[in-house]
C-alpha cells in the first residue's frame, strides 16, 4: 500500500473514531442529565402496579393518584400526546423486561390508535436509546430508513439532533413527577369547526402487532386490560368505523384480557365534561379516573 494511501486510510480510521466517541458522549450525556417519563421507564426506574399506556386520551385523562387511592394498587400515566400503539409499543416491551410487581397493563386507545404514523412523535425524545432494540425496531415500523441510517451509521443521527434535544441535555431540570405521568386540561370545551363523518385509521399489520403484544404481556400473568375512554357523544357519531376497531379490540378478550368500552357512559353526553370531542378536561378526568378505578378493583380481584 502506498504512503498517501495508508495516510487516507488512517485518517478514515480517525475520524470515524472520532465521529463515534462524539456521538457515544451526547448520547451517554442525554441519559445521564435529561429524567422524564421515558427516561424512567428505560432506566428501569419506574415500576408500578398499574402501568398505563396510550396516547393524549391516557396522558389527559388518567390520573394515578387517583386510581391508587380508590383501588389501592400504585399506577403510573405513561401515555404521550399523538404517540400511538406502533410506537410505545416498544415501551411496553422494555417495562416488560423488567417488572417486578405489575398485575395489570392498561392499554388506552383512541380510534386512530391501530393507524400507522407517519413520523415519529418527538423523536428527539428517543434519539439516544436507539441501541435499545426495543425502541430502536418500534421506531423503525415507522420510519424504516431513517431510523436504520441513525443507529448504523455514523455520523448520520448527528444531522437528527434538534434544538429541543439539545436543550433538554444542556438545560434539564430535575423532574416534578408529583402526578405520576397525568397532566390534565384545565379548560372547558373547546369550539371546534364543523366536521363531518370519517373513518377512524386501522391496519390489520398493527393489529396483529397488538394482539401478539398482548399475548406476551399475557404469558407473563399480567392482566391486559383495552380501554376506549369516553368520547363526546356528538363526536362519536362521526366516526362511521368505531363498531367495527371497537368489535377488533374486543375480539381480543379472554380470561386475562379485558375491553373496557366507555364510549357509552354517562359522561358522553355532557360538554362540561371534555375539552374538545375526544379529550376529557380536568373534571371530566377526575370522574372518570374514579368509574375506571372501582372497574380496575373488579377486574384485578377476579
Amino acid at each position: 500500500m502506498k504512503p498517501h494511501i495508508k495516510h487516507i486510510a488512517l485518517f478514515l480510521v480517525l475520524l470515524l473514531g472520532l465521529v463515534y466517541t462524539i456521538e457515544y458522549g451526547i448520547d451517554t450525556c442525554y441519559k445521564k442529565r435529561v429524567t422524564n417519563k421515558f427516561s424512567l421507564l428505560l432506566k428501569h426506574q419506574v415500576d408500578p402496579q398499574i402501568m398505563i399506556f396510550g396516547s393524549s386520551v391516557v396522558y389527559h385523562q388518567f390520573d394515578p393518584k387517583i386510581i391508587n387511592q380508590v383501588s389501592g394498587y400504585s399506577a403510573y400515566n405513561m401515555g404521550f400526546p399523538g404517540m400511538f400503539f406502533i410506537q410505545y409499543n416498544g415501551l411496553i416491551k422494555e417495562y416488560l423486561s423488567y417488572e417486578k410487581q405489575c398485575k395489570a397493563i392498561v392499554i388506552g386507545c383512541d380510534f386512530d390508535n391501530l393507524g400507522r404514523n407517519d413520523l415519529i412523535t418527538r423523536p428527539d425524545l428517543f434519539y439516544a436509546w436507539l441501541n435499545n432494540g426495543n425502541i430502536y425496531h418500534s421506531l423503525q415500523e415507522i420510519e424504516h430508513e431513517k431510523i436504520f441510517h441513525a443507529r448504523y451509521l455514523p455520523g448520520y443521527k448527528l444531522t437528527l439532533l434538534n434544538k429541543a434535544f439539545y436543550t433538554d441535555m444542556l438545560l434539564s431540570k430535575p423532574l416534578t413527577d408529583t402526578m405520576a405521568g397525568y397532566e390534565p386540561i384545565n379548560t372547558t370545551w373547546e369550539p371546534t369547526k364543523a366536521n363531518q363523518p370519517f373513518n377512524a385509521r386501522y391496519r390489520e399489520d398493527v393489529y396483529d402487532q397488538l394482539k401478539a403484544t398482548v399475548d406476551e404481556i399475557s404469558s407473563k400473568g399480567i392482566k391486559v386490560i383495552i380501554i376506549i375512554p369516553p368520547v363526546y357523544e356528538e363526536g362519536y357519531k362521526l366516526i362511521q368505523n368505531a363498531e367495527l376497531i371497537k368489535s377488533k379490540y374486543r375480539s381480543l378478550s379472554n380470561k386475562q384480557v379485558y375491553f373496557l368500552d366507555y364510549t357509552g357512559d354517562s359522561l358522553c353526553r355532557s360538554k362540561e365534561n371534555f375539552h374538545n370531542f375526544t379529550h376529557l378536561n380536568a373534571t371530566g378526568a377526575t370522574v372518570f379516573s374514579h368509574t375506571f378505578a372501582q372497574d380496575l378493583l373488579k377486574i384485578i380481584h377476579e
